[in-house]
């Protein structure tokens, strides 16, 4: 792997996990029932207090503009999202034979 895909994978883990740890703090403050707060990791406030805001208020097809320059996309790899409209729930691709997959 190069150093710039290295750069990426690493960007993109830290991204998706304080993100997740952002959720899961706004679910335990919304039913504090039975909950403890978590471990917090020292440092990382650069994540929390500044990347998780600013991406909350950055509209979708900003982020999806920069993630395509940055080239972070599954369409990179050969897969492509399977076609349907906004509020269309998600169905296993048809089979090659015309049926669909079980």
């Amino acid at each position: 792997m190069t150093r710039v895909a290295e750069l990426k994978q690493r960007l993109r883990e830290q991204a998706e996990l304080h993100l997740r740890l952002a959720a899961m703090e706004e679910l335990r403050a919304r039913y504090p029932q039975g909950t403890t707060a978590p471990y917090r990791e020292r440092g990382a406030v650069f994540w929390r207090r500044v990347f998780v805001p600013l991406y909350r208020r950055v509209p979708w097809s900003t982020k999806e503009r920069a993630m395509r320059a940055l080239g972070m996309t599954a369409e990179r790899s050969g897969w492509t999202t399977p076609p349907r409209r906004p509020g269309e729930p998600w169905r296993p691709p048809a089979a090659r034979d015309g049926k669909r997959a079980a």
